[in-house]
């Protein structure tokens, strides 16, 4: 988790990808106790998880919206 935190860091990218890989990562059981340096890099923003879902959910935790169903 820290070498990953410290990439995302480093590429300093205007997207909050780390709220995918933190709702990603939550999905498939990690530790949730091992997420929390995902979710202090911020949660700023409501994000999509990806572009025209006809219907979708909402993840409050990740502030991340995923195609209903999912």
């Amino acid at each position: 988790m820290n070498v990953l935190v410290a990439t995302l860091k480093k590429i300093n990218h205007a997207y909050p990808y780390h709220q995918v890989i933190g709702f990603y990562l939550k999905r498939v059981g990690y530790e949730p106790s091992k997420l929390e340096p995902l979710k202090r890099l911020g949660l700023h923003w409501d994000f999509y998880l990806t572009y025209g879902m006809k219907e979708k959910d909402f993840d409050p935790e990740w502030r991340l919206y995923f195609p209903k169903g999912f």
